[in-house]
């Protein structure tokens, strides 16, 4: 086909498993509101590959921006590989936006950009193996987001992003243009990019409990809406951020409610990138941990730098499980162990 695979709009519990997509022009699947009228619910994509495709793999939308209403639709345990065949850039391996969408325990590799591609609001990123991405393309995240404070409630966690190129600049998670509000909890960035976490600007993005191994460098942070003459109109009265903010009410419930610091986002100089915790976290063989002014980052005490094998269960075999016996949890109070050999594609009978 030269476009779509499988287009679902305006639907409810519709899945579509233990299929193979492959020589498409556009995306393998698209699921989708068609309009805020009609919220799609509960479809999903499971135990599915994915390759081949013009453009990217699967398209997710649903949901309600301005109730905050979840659309609960969903991939999982899915591969997904050789993608933007004729489209290089922007069409993902998986694409979401809207309200409270899922992706879990997939694979996706071998892609000149993006794995992901982001943008709404409650969405769950979790077990998913992501890496050899990002292979021919600058400034470029293989998890993607930004340019709009008022997408929060991003949880990513338990996730392993690897080897992806370090010979441009390349991220395994973006915070892009002043990107806020997603929390990065357990996962293992191995070989991850020549900048593995880039915070553009952005407040309340806490990396927490994370493992980093074999990067020239962990965290970028700037503030760019403050010092670059390109970024700094965007926080000014009546240009885009307040465009965005005012399109979804962002100081009434439940926006204010839901997100407390978004209320006050006019009020605590949202130029300066603030609340972006680095705490718990396992830094192993990294050159430079932090590039940027620390004044923008919380780095705790409570973070643990090395050179040495922190007690991995097979590094040559890249089990980076940690033994009960590892210094990690002598080191770090409170550190949590990641439920590494989760993650990825479950095998089903």
């Amino acid at each position: 086909s030269r476009g779509i695979g499988v287009d679902i709009q305006q639907s409810r519990q519709c899945l579509l498993n233990n299929c193979t997509f492959q020589n498409l022009g556009l995306y393998a699947v698209n699921i989708g509101d068609g309009d805020e009228s009609t919220i799609s619910k509960n479809n999903g994509v499971t135990n599915c590959t994915i390759f081949q495709t013009g453009a990217g793999g699967i398209k997710l939308s649903g949901g309600n921006r301005n109730t905050l209403e979840a659309t609960g639709n969903f991939v999982e345990n899915c591969s997904i590989h050789d993608f933007n065949r004729i489209i290089k850039t922007y069409c993902a391996g998986v694409q979401i936006n809207g309200v409270g969408n899922l992706i879990s325990h997939c694979e996706i590799f071998n892609a000149p950009h993006c794995a992901i591609l982001l943008s709404g609001n409650d969405h769950l990123i979790e077990y998913n193996d992501i890496h050899d991405v990002c292979q021919v393309t600058d400034d470029v995240g293989a998890l993607y987001y930004g340019r709009n404070p008022s997408m929060r409630g991003l949880l990513v966690r338990y996730n392993y992003f690897h080897n992806i190129s370090d010979h441009h600049s390349c991220s395994a998670v973006y915070h892009d243009d002043g990107a806020c509000g997603m929390e990065v909890f357990g996962n293992v960035f191995y070989k991850a990019g020549s900048k593995p976490v880039l915070i553009g600007g952005g407040s309340d993005n806490p990396y927490i409990n994370n493992i980093f191994i074999d990067c020239p460098l962990a965290i970028y942070i700037d503030n760019r809406l403050q010092s670059y003459d390109w970024a700094m109109p965007w926080v000014e009265p009546g240009n885009l951020f307040e465009k965005s903010l005012n399109e979804i009410k962002y100081n009434q419930p439940p926006y204010s409610t839901k997100y407390p610091e978004l209320a006050k986002y006019w009020d605590d100089n949202p130029a300066l990138p603030k609340r972006n915790v680095v705490d718990k976290n396992v830094f192993v063989r990294i050159e430079k941990v932090i590039k940027g002014d620390k004044k923008w980052l919380e780095y705790s005490d409570n973070n643990f730098e090395t050179n040495e094998d922190p007690g991995f269960v097979s590094e040559k075999d890249q089990n980076f499980k940690l033994k009960e016996s590892s210094e990690v949890f002598k080191k770090l109070t409170g550190f949590q162990q990641i439920p590494f050999e989760r993650i990825g594609i479950i095998k089903t009978k």
